[in-house]
């Protein structure tokens, strides 16, 4: 806290710790210390997928809770190319079958047009193992209009989906979707350039 009661900041901080001899921690450093020495998913299997939108190297991930997750790659890229990507969470067998559903910014066949019109693309189909109840919520009316809506990522799901991109070799992307906070991508060694929105 600062001396009239209010948060400290990051620069309040660095200001104290150069005064105190102290050492200071970012949350972005200890992402970075974590995703460089353990991971959070492995990849269990790997092919060529032809969708109605075109191919794309097809990836599976675990995630150490069991999750599955899948990311579908077009292209070829290196450290400093500025690669299209789409987060897509969660990722349900409404997605394929759905063509009015509005809870993503970018419904996942237009998103992968996208991504194959673009010279490099990734798509990340976060959370692909949900149980019958994450679906049936999709597809009865629900009048409260509690939980998430589709369109809201869970921010656990974040470390998952920047690890597979990591893992994939991205390092500057461009989201397909509206502009958000991005928490410590830095800490992942990821940089967002910009948003595409829908």
């Amino acid at each position: 806290m600062k001396d009239d009661g209010t948060m400290a900041r990051l620069p309040d901080l660095e200001v104290f710790a150069r005064e105190h001899g102290l050492k200071i921690g970012t949350i972005a450093d200890l992402i970075g210390y974590r995703s460089r020495n353990e991971s959070l998913v492995q990849r269990v299997g790997q092919r060529r997928l032809v969708t109605p939108q075109g191919a794309f190297d097809c990836q599976v991930w675990r995630d150490h809770g069991g999750g599955v997750h899948l990311s579908l790659a077009h292209g070829h890229w290196g450290d400093a190319d500025e690669v299209l990507v789409r987060v897509h969470e969660p990722f349900t067998a409404m997605d394929l079958l759905d063509a009015a559903a509005g809870g993503h910014s970018w419904p996942l066949g237009r998103a992968l047009q996208a991504l194959q019109a673009a010279p490099q693309g990734v798509a990340v189909l976060l959370n692909c193992s949900h149980d019958a109840e994450a679906l049936l919520a999709q597809l009865t009316p629900d009048p409260a209009g509690a939980g998430l809506s589709r369109g809201q990522i869970d921010l656990r799901t974040y470390g998952v989906g920047a690890q597979i991109l990591r893992e994939l070799g991205v390092r500057r992307m461009k989201l397909l979707g509206s502009p958000r906070r991005m928490p410590s991508m830095t800490g992942y060694g990821l940089e967002v350039t910009g948003f595409v929105a829908a």
